[in-house]
């Protein structure tokens, strides 16, 4: 389920707006006993409906009441709709708990009735961190470099351009960095059991070096997630013969040994569930 926020306003008149959180411990018309105010203490949290927090609905009610001379609270009626019924019909039915203190005629001293208004907001919180997913890597030009440089020395048959050159950066990362897992071999990597109890989140970024023959040869670290566990989670998912598509020497060329890189972020699994896919890395 969603969490909920929910703010309380209480007002004393039409014009007189005192905001603030249901254990506030003054309204606007303070210590006067000439003028009713809410008992703050009897104020609950409305229900939030189950079909309004599926559907997504949000707003402020504003409900005018009568403050009785005995305390009580009655007589409620929706002066502002948040445009949903239900919501509506759940801020009235917290009415019936709801306790005053009577307003005094100035002259007699006497209790009396007087006019009472309470607004509440009804507001859905942003969802929790979703749980460990792909996302978009990140990698410097110079990390990059490292990883072209390393395939250009695992073929030596094959004529691949030196990254440092800035006319052939485009071409050496299209035949080292465009390696591919296989259809269905990379496991979605599995949240530690050891950083549950710590509920630790990281974002690992790793490559793979993929062989000519389509099966994964290394994976090295890329970026730290400054968890251990974490970064080791992503390194087990890519073992060394899982399947890969190794990238290719031009269209239609001969397969080479490339490198493939993953990102993920890694977060409890408990968190809400996402449809977040996996970006291509953006070129340096």
């Amino acid at each position: 389920m969603i969490a909920r926020r929910l703010n309380l306003f209480l007002l004393a008149s039409a014009t007189a707006c005192l905001m603030g959180l249901p254990d506030a411990r003054a309204q606007e018309n303070g210590d006067d006993p000439t003028k009713p105010r809410f008992d703050l203490s009897s104020f609950g949290r409305p229900d939030y409906p189950a079909d309004s927090i599926k559907a997504g609905e949000e707003g402020l009610v504003q409900i005018a009441v009568q403050c009785r001379p005995d305390g009580h609270v009655d007589d409620a009626t929706v002066e502002q709709s948040t445009g949903f019924a239900r919501l509506d019909e759940a801020a009235l039915a917290m009415v019936g708990a709801l306790r005053c203190f009577p307003a005094h005629d100035p002259a007699t001293g006497q209790a009396v009735a007087a006019a009472l208004k309470f607004r509440y907001r009804y507001a859905l919180t942003q969802p929790p961190p979703p749980p460990t997913h792909p996302t978009t890597l990140q990698i410097s030009r110079e990390e990059a470099l490292s990883l072209i440089e390393e395939a250009r020395a695992a073929n030596p048959d094959l004529s691949i351009p030196s990254g440092s050159d800035p006319k052939g950066y485009d071409a050496a990362w299209s035949m080292t960095l465009e390696a591919r897992p296989g259809p269905g071999s990379f496991p979605h990597p599995a949240y530690p059991a050891g950083s549950v109890a710590g509920r630790e989140t990281g974002t690992v970024s790793a490559a793979f070096l993929c062989g000519r023959d389509g099966t994964v040869l290394r994976s090295r670290l890329i970026r730290s997630s400054g968890v251990a566990r974490l970064d080791q989670a992503l390194l087990d998912a890519l073992p060394p013969g899982g399947a890969c598509q190794p990238a290719h020497a031009g269209k239609g060329g001969p397969p080479v040994t490339s490198w493939g890189m993953l990102a993920y972020v890694f977060a409890p699994p408990d968190a809400a569930p996402t449809n977040k896919a996996a970006q291509p890395p953006p070129q340096p």
